[in-house]
């Protein structure tokens, strides 16, 4: 389930997606980032702290980023460990 019912229902709150970026393991590893851990996500002047998920699905140079939490970053960004 997705979509305007869920965010209008407060009992469906369970399955919106997490506040987090999904990195690759090849770059978690070379920035030295670890599921669960805060990072800063940058774009164009905008920041964001989000927490990290480790994926081994994505290709090195890929994030994935729920719509919802992406806010005014652009589609090229730079992660950072806090």
């Amino acid at each position: 389930f997705a979509g305007p019912f869920v965010e209008r229902v407060s009992e469906l709150d369970f399955l919106r997606p997490d506040a987090e970026i999904a990195l690759s393991a090849a770059d978690a590893e070379r920035r030295q980032i670890a599921t669960g851990e805060t990072v800063e996500v940058r774009s164009n002047g905008t920041s964001l702290a989000l927490r990290a998920r480790v994926s081994r699905k994505l290709m090195p140079g890929v994030v994935r980023i729920a719509e919802e939490h992406a806010g005014e970053l652009h589609t090229t960004v730079e992660v950072v460990k806090r």
